[in-house]
């Protein structure tokens, strides 16, 4: 029996909805924003709110994780997704998307077939050595975000949840904009991907000793040279092969691919997915990312340290003034900070979760999550996710 067999007419229609049309659908209101930074990329943020829209409602930013978007955080549905979750409990929600992503591939100049739109840096355009990462979504994208939103709004404050590299970005922004502490009521991070060390994903581990065996400018001359700039982007043909194979396949082919794609990364054995959402998952995600996360995210696991690009010795001499990139400094952010983690979460170990919040100097609460199970995919699409962690979330945002 294949997946699609257990989806309702709905689900799978929805398969094919941005996410203005899913909230829509949902029952709720929603609004699309264009945002642009001041390196020239046009940000989508899609904003939701209840059956009526109060200037009292206080303003919450949802950021997504790697080769994800805004979509993920309703999914689930009305009243189980943490967006809705959220919006019933009195607040304007606003989910980003990062630069690259299915929703987010403009620029002023650039379109995402030129090379330059994936190889922003500080770096001149004509230098070997480039870099577009998750360390530009958290100096620039993140504070455009954060200041559209508050002028739009009238408020002075908004909360930040971040979920893996929704988390990563807002620690850059603390760290190298500290000016935007003064704008955030409190943060809450999860699963956050900072230190990344003693991570248990197989596949990561694998990643991260293949990219430290060809070395961070091999990646980048075959980039260069093959004009391969972003990974795993949303588009009709993959969508269309995924929704083929998911129909057509026989169940263990099905039920490997879920055990390859979010076990073998995530953690094993938990219970929290319904198979029958593959579909409408797959149809959003993955929603692309530049090549750079990646490797970025490789040398966090291969240093063990939080730090900025490394483009080999040579170049980061002339960036940085030194032979090794520098760490970002978590000391400088002084925003109240609630972490969420989980025991089975193959990328989050509790070890790293510990180094985070032992850098940070106002965390005010550290909390694993009671079902031993969770994983990372959980967070956004556990069955129960409402009853383990969004409940709570509500109640720690209460506390700020």
């Amino acid at each position: 029996m294949d997946v699609f067999s257990n989806m309702s007419k709905t689900n799978q229609d929805e398969v094919h909805m941005t996410t203005p049309e899913l909230i829509e659908a949902h029952g709720y209101v929603a609004e699309t924003h264009q945002i642009c930074t001041e390196d020239g990329y046009y940000l989508t943020v899609h904003q939701i709110s209840g059956c009526y829209i109060s200037s009292s409602r206080l303003p919450v930013i949802i950021n997504h994780g790697l080769v994800s978007s805004s979509a993920d955080w309703v999914l689930l549905g009305p009243h189980k997704a943490l967006a809705y979750v959220l919006c019933d409990n009195g607040y304007d929600v606003w989910l980003t998307n990062a630069r690259g992503n299915t929703y987010s591939k403009s620029h002023k100049y650039y379109s995402i077939k030129d090379r330059d739109f994936w190889n922003f840096s500080i770096i001149p355009k004509n230098d070997k050595y480039f870099c577009y990462s998750w360390h530009e979504i958290g100096y620039y994208d993140l504070p455009a975000t954060i200041d559209y939103i508050l002028e739009k709004t009238g408020h002075s404050k908004l909360y930040y949840i971040g979920y893996s590299q929704g988390a990563t970005t807002f620690y850059v922004m603390g760290s190298e904009r500290p000016e935007y502490n003064a704008k955030i009521k409190g943060m809450i991070s999860l699963a956050p991907a900072v230190f990344l060390g003693n991570q248990k994903s197989l596949f990561l581990k694998l990643f991260a000793y293949f990219h430290s065996i060809l070395e961070t400018n091999v990646f980048q001359w075959g980039s260069y040279i093959c004009n391969i700039n972003q990974w795993l982007p949303r588009n009709k043909w993959q969508s269309f092969i995924l929704r083929t194979f998911l129909s057509n396949a026989p169940h263990p082919m099905t039920e490997g691919l879920c055990n390859c794609w979010f076990y073998l990364i995530a953690g094993f054995g938990s219970e929290q997915l319904d198979k029958s959402m593959l579909p409408l998952i797959f149809g959003h995600c993955p929603a692309g990312s530049s090549v750079k996360q990646f490797l970025h995210f490789g040398q966090l696991i291969s240093s063990g340290s939080f730090q900025k690009f490394d483009y080999g010795t040579r170049a980061n001499l002339t960036l940085y003034g030194s032979t090794r990139p520098p760490k970002y400094t978590l000391e400088r952010v002084k925003v109240p900070v609630a972490i969420f983690y989980s025991e089975n979460d193959f990328i989050n170990h509790h070890t790293n979760v510990q180094k985070l919040a032992d850098n940070l100097p106002n965390v005010i609460q550290t909390e694993k999550i009671a079902y031993e199970k969770f994983n990372h995919t959980d967070y956004l699409w556990g069955r129960d996710a409402r009853i383990i962690l969004y409940n709570n979330i509500v109640t720690v945002l209460k506390k700020f």
